[in-house]
């Protein structure tokens, strides 16, 4: 899959291509602009998306001195919102564009271009070539951090299939959420379990959760079988499965509301 670069003009707009490694830009070709142009550049842009299998897609973000947007910087955004409709005529009915669009921080491509190449016809497409070639960089530089982390994540023993057969997990469906006095971090939780009684489960995700009112009627999954806790002095009797990242983005663990509560998770 290759990575296309786009270089914005009002009257040029560079194009540049990976390689299927996505190593490396190369120029690709000048399309001119105009206004009364915009939809035969759209559907130009479209033909070598298709033609070239591009997964992705770099638009220069144009700033000026002070890093802040410079006047054609409307425009482009423009643009951006014009090719996103364009590429939902390639993806089936219902999905959202499978192939998306980044900006990448562009500052003098230009003239760095010319400077290096002289003028010639494909300069606006050398330009495009460099804010690709700067994402590509980029993007290499955090799969290999990402690599490097992966190691230290990863330092879990091995566990066989009747330890892991020991950790019950269920669907629980909520029924009441709160937060409890004097913690910044704590819910309490009304857990239905298809059990007789429901269950009250404590946890730590208040901070994700401003309004904990949103987690009722939430159908989640729970590993049931571990020991009561005291916290607060109220008791846990279960544990709520979320996922997060270093970055802070958050999830939990939804199971489809049809599934009845006490389902178990196998």
């Amino acid at each position: 899959m290759r990575i296309l670069g786009i270089d914005y003009g009002t009257k040029r707009i560079g194009i540049a291509l990976s390689d299927e490694g996505q190593a490396f830009g190369q120029p690709y070709s000048v399309i001119k602009n105009s206004r009364s142009t915009k939809e035969k550049v759209l559907a130009e842009i479209v033909e070598i998306i298709k033609k070239e299998n591009v997964a992705e897609i770099v638009l220069g973000e144009s700033k000026d001195f002070k890093g802040e947007d410079n006047s054609i910087m409307t425009e482009i955004r423009d643009f951006k919102t014009a090719m996103e409709s364009s590429l939902v005529l390639l993806s089936p009915p219902l999905v959202p564009p499978i192939i998306p669009i980044f900006f990448e921080p562009e500052f003098l491509t230009s003239h760095q271009a010319e400077f290096f190449q002289g003028k010639h016809d494909l300069l606006d497409a050398s330009a495009a070539a460099l804010i690709l070639q700067s994402y590509l960089d980029k993007k290499k530089s955090r799969v290999e951090d990402n690599k490097k982390e992966q190691p230290q994540q990863m330092q879990k023993p091995s566990i066989t299939i009747d330890d892991f057969a020991k950790v019950e997990i269920r669907a629980g469906k909520i029924l009441k959420a709160e937060p409890i006095p004097g913690s910044n971090k704590l819910l309490k939780l009304e857990v239905d379990f298809g059990e007789e009684k429901s269950r009250q489960v404590l946890s730590g995700i208040a901070k994700h959760f401003s309004d904990a009112n949103v987690l009722i009627g939430r159908t989640i999954g729970f590993v049931t079988n571990l020991e009561p806790r005291m916290m607060m002095g109220l008791e846990s009797q279960g544990m709520i499965l979320a996922v997060s990242t270093d970055a802070g983005t958050f999830s939990l663990l939804s199971i489809d509301p049809t599934i009845p509560p006490g389902t178990k998770v196998k």
